[in-house]
């Protein structure tokens, strides 16, 4: 949207330097660094096709993280479990702790 924008600010201010009388030739290159309506143009595209591909590069990075995240699998099926919650129960919590010396911790915990 901002390259569209900026598209046709820049072509409107470059057709009304070109369309000046009191202006010399050459003052729109001057002015806007382009000699040609069309080469503004073609800016807006390369910098649009520069955009959507760090589009897509960000969300090949965001899938590539998404798929490392360790997850709670089954070792028979490798799927994760299916976690069901008795009738009245709003949570569901697992609780993990060492046996040597959390175990005394996770019971006060359970029995809240």
């Amino acid at each position: 949207l901002l390259l569209s924008f900026l598209c046709a600010n820049w072509t409107t201010i470059f057709i009304k330097v070109e369309e000046r009388e009191d202006c010399g030739p050459g003052y729109e290159k001057e002015l806007l660094g382009f000699s040609d309506v069309d080469k503004i143009g073609y800016a807006m595209i390369g910098l649009a096709a520069v955009a959507v591909f760090f589009a897509f590069v960000g969300g090949f990075v965001a899938l590539r993280r998404f798929a490392r995240i360790p997850t709670i699998r089954l070792a028979s099926t490798r799927q994760a479990p299916e976690l069901t919650l008795a009738t009245g129960m709003t949570y569901h919590l697992f609780n993990s702790h060492i046996w040597s010396t959390g175990q005394d911790a996770v019971k006060v915990i359970k029995g809240e």
